[in-house]
């Protein structure tokens, strides 16, 4: 796990010298505190910060450069290298070390961007051939590690960060981009492609991208997860085969140079990756948990549990009231780009608890999305999906799509929300109407963005729809949080439940055999798996949270005064005042739980004083 950046310059370049890229590495001097690099050829140069994971010695330090003509920054850990460097070896290349970076450059040599597919891992890297002087850019299958980028009249800049790409001279004059700026107000993230400014950009997951010095720019995708699946496995047979490979994929990422463990938490996807951690080491492991002291959003007491029937070591930390003020800063610092998931908090906080001994750590994430396992967002759109099968719905179905849709009877303008608006509904941080109130010049959904567009009602359909959604927009999302939180701390996650092993096995399971519509209870298979190391399991569904409504009212009330209350206008965008202070006052009293929009206007205050430099610019009207 490290950090990456790089440029390629287009033409005769700019004339930014050495020392301002060097500057750029040390800004991710936190994801990579083991060792620096840089490297320079011509039109490209690039950089890196190492945390040593595999292959401890200097000769698996970064850039890594084979036969003076190709480079390779990469971050992250690709689990199957073993079995790759088995086939290379058999081609007749030759290694000289024993981690997982050079099978990576070596395999891009051998099968160029086809290499991409073949990787079982999380990664972002950049690929340099000097001679073709051609980068090419690419990021893991999920999105487990980030990778932006710049694209201007200068070249093209990438880096792991989007501080980096904020402090970079080509960054200059560049104005805010109101698709992203409109996507986090909405959302509390910016999902990729998008980023804060124009010409900015996040990679996309299972995406690749192929520049030349003359600016000529190749796109591709690798792998996308499934909108539509036939699932071919189904109860019994079902959990066995998720077992078989959760197990497998917990086996393939403990492979590790450094001291290893886990977060626990009280759910259900962390306990089953501790309860294979412990299995595949045949003794105790180390588990990390963060509970919220005295909120009903604590976990702690049934991580507890978790831990005594695993026969673990258990390391358990507080957070209280007290420490929000503490942490601030520490939150602010590790988003370099605006987000408002404040779960960032426990992240940090159970991310430094677990640095103290280890170096990487096994996370549950994924679980949730790829198994059904947010019960009130799936069930409730499953539920009415499913009367639509029923025979006295049957007989109503054209005329309720109709009146859904608006097609076909003459009033197009009486539409009713689809699916896929509803569904939309339930990830805004704060509904249209309010926020339009807030900034009545709000930006609209971007016309490329197509996450919410559905409009089926098959039953089957709706349910894969529902798990891609959940898949390519929420999880990127928790895996940004996840990276940006454990790497502040110099710490390494893994997502076993990510593996490609694992997702293959799910795409093949009928949802029917995840979600329980009857009980509301999702992740069926995994629960299966669990019960077969322990006798404890929780339906409570309650994430990785703390109690923030209580801070705004507490500890963060005078931050926000100061912060937001005192604003005129973000980042261009004009703000209606009366409507702000309204919002804040119904908090304030107790009338509403607003936490999720407050603090997403906070976010997004403090992120502008840390890590935005003003320039010159207007939104356009």
């Amino acid at each position: 796990m490290c950090g990456i950046c790089g440029e390629l310059q287009f033409g005769a370049g700019d004339g930014e010298t050495a020392s301002q890229f060097e500057s750029l590495i040390d800004l991710m001097s936190r994801r990579g505190p083991d060792d620096r690099g840089s490297w320079a050829d011509g039109p490209c140069r690039l950089g890196f910060r190492r945390l040593a994971i595999l292959d401890l010695s200097p000769a698996a330090n970064q850039p890594m450069v084979v036969d003076d003509r190709f480079a390779l920054v990469f971050n992250g850990e690709v689990y199957n290298f073993r079995e790759l460097r088995a086939e290379l070896e058999q081609q007749g290349v030759q290694f000289r070390t024993s981690g997982d970076t050079e099978v990576v450059l070596r395999a891009l040599i051998q099968w160029g961007q086809k290499a991409l597919n073949r990787f079982n891992g999380m990664f972002a890297l950049g690929f340099y051939d000097s001679r073709e002087r051609s980068l090419l850019l690419a990021r893991d299958h999920a999105g487990i590690k980030p990778l932006y980028y710049l694209l201007g009249e200068h070249g093209l800049f990438f880096a792991s960060q989007y501080d980096q790409i904020l402090t970079h001279p080509w960054r200059d004059g560049l104005p805010v981009s109101p698709d992203g700026l409109g996507l986090y107000l909405r959302l509390g993230y910016i999902p990729a492609p998008y980023a804060v400014l124009k010409q900015t950009y996040m990679l996309e997951p299972g995406s690749w991208l192929r520049v030349n010095d003359e600016g000529r720019i190749e796109r591709g995708v690798y792998y996308a997860f499934p909108t539509r699946t036939q699932p071919d496995l189904s109860g019994h047979e079902a959990y066995e085969a998720v077992d078989a490979a959760v197990a497998a994929a917990v086996r393939r990422q403990m492979v590790s140079d450094v001291p290893l463990g886990a977060f626990l938490s009280g759910g259900i996807d962390s306990p089953l990756v501790v309860a294979k951690m412990r299995a595949a080491a045949g003794r105790p492991v180390r588990a990390y948990t963060i509970g919220t002291a005295g909120s009903s959003l604590d976990e702690s007491a049934d991580a507890a549990v978790y831990a005594r029937q695993l026969g673990v070591d258990h390391i358990l930390a507080q957070f209280t009231p007290d420490d929000a003020l503490s942490w601030l800063d520490d939150v602010v610092q590790a988003c370099g780009e605006p987000f408002a998931d404040f779960s960032m908090f426990p992240t940090l906080l159970v991310s430094q608890l677990a640095r103290h001994d280890m170096t990487v750590m096994l996370s549950g994430d994924g679980g949730d999305e790829l198994f059904w396992g947010y019960p009130e967002r799936f069930g409730s759109v499953l539920s009415v999906s499913t009367a639509f099968r029923h025979s006295h719905w049957q007989r109503s179905a054209q005329w309720a799509t109709r009146r859904f849709t608006g097609r076909g009877n003459g009033h197009e303008n009486l539409r009713w929300p689809s699916i896929g608006h509803w569904y939309r509904q339930k990830h805004m941080r704060v509904s249209e109407g309010s926020l339009a109130g807030l900034f009545p010049s709000l930006p609209p959904w971007p016309r490329s963005f197509d996450l919410f567009n559905y409009e089926g009602w098959d039953v089957d359909e709706t349910a894969d729809w529902l798990r891609w959604n959940e898949f390519v927009g929420h999880l990127t999302m928790v895996l940004l949080k996840v990276d940006r939180a454990a790497m502040h701390q110099s710490l390494e996650v893994r997502v076993p439940l990510l593996d490609r092993e694992v997702i293959d096995v799910a795409a093949r399971v009928d949802w029917r055999s995840c979600l329980d519509l009857a009980t509301t209870t999702g992740k069926l298979p995994l629960r299966w798996a669990l019960s077969r190391h322990i006798s404890h399991q929780t339906r409570a569904k309650r994430g990785f949270a703390v109690p923030m409504a209580d801070w705004l009212r507490g500890p963060l009330r005078d931050v926000f005064g100061e912060k937001v209350l005192s604003r005129r206008e973000w980042l261009g965008l004009e703000i209606d005042r009366a409507a702000l202070d309204s919002l804040w006052a119904k908090h304030l009293s107790g009338q509403a739980d607003l936490s999720r929009s407050l603090w997403s206007l906070l976010s997004l205050a403090l992120w502008h004083d840390h890590h935005f430099r003003p320039v010159p610019y207007m939104l356009p009207v």
